[in-house]
């Protein structure tokens, strides 16, 4: 009858009076509370299992670094680079500040800072070539003269140059891969500063081959990253630099 059920929401709590006289007789802890948790007692919280950002920071950056530098080369007779503006935008700013984002999340500042601020880069660079940010044009003279709008290139590249070269001093104890690329990506600022200074194009040319390289160099560190034993047969070295305990 329901006025002999306990109080419970839950049906299958109800146990009948003679059960319940039956349980006391045979098993007494059946019926006794459960042990009361001790007040210094705490529950562990156990975090959600977070995947690896690594991999897509880097195919990301390697991505945004190789369509630039081709066009930097003028590779099939390319010569207009806004075509990278969609690239610059979302894949290496979008893309790559959330892969920074989550870096931060797991506890890698280098990776957090490296992938956040070459995010904040790429979109910066794609604005450059949006028309509705007139930024060209604000430069332009009324004889189409455009040495300042070069020489504002100039010093936004010597600002890049500065900041890769610190990062590339922070890389000394990372790997041989991650080295290898930042120096190259210095060297590619390097010489797109002074492209822009002199708008010499020789220069912007080792800019383009420098960034090349670098790409390559990102695309083997993004194989060899993804490339994990749960995914993949092949494994590839990145060549430790860190400091071990002696």
């Amino acid at each position: 009858m329901p006025g002999d059920r306990e109080t419970s929401i839950y049906i299958s709590d109800y146990v009948r009076p003679e059960k319940l006289e039956q349980r006391r007789s045979v098993d007494p802890e059946t019926i006794l509370p459960p042990p009361r948790r001790n007040s210094q007692t705490r529950l562990r919280y156990v975090p959600p299992k977070v995947g690896n950002p690594t991999p897509l920071g880097l195919s990301a950056f390697a991505l945004s670094v190789m369509v630039l530098s081709l066009y930097d080369c003028h590779a099939f007779g390319i010569h207009i680079p806004n075509a990278a503006v969609g690239v610059s935008l979302f894949t290496g700013g979008v893309v790559q500040f959330a892969a920074g984002m989550w870096e931060f999340k797991v506890g890698n500042t280098f990776g957090g800072t490296g992938f956040s601020a070459f995010g904040g880069f790429w979109a910066s660079f794609g604005v450059l070539y949006l028309d509705s940010f007139g930024i060209k044009q604000a430069f332009q003279s009324t004889d189409g003269d455009l040495d300042g709008y070069y020489n504002a290139l100039g010093v936004y590249g010597a600002a890049w140059t500065i900041f890769t070269f610190i990062f590339t001093i922070a890389c000394l104890r990372t790997n041989l891969g991650v080295l290898s690329a930042f120096v190259f990506l210095t060297g590619d600022f390097v010489f797109y500063t002074i492209f822009q200074f002199s708008q010499v194009a020789i220069f912007e040319t080792i800019s383009g081959v420098l960034g090349l390289i670098c790409s390559m160099i990102v695309w083997y560190c993004f194989a060899a990253v993804l490339w994990t034993p749960d995914l993949s047969p092949i494994s590839l070295p990145l060549w430790d630099l860190s400091k071990k305990d002696q």
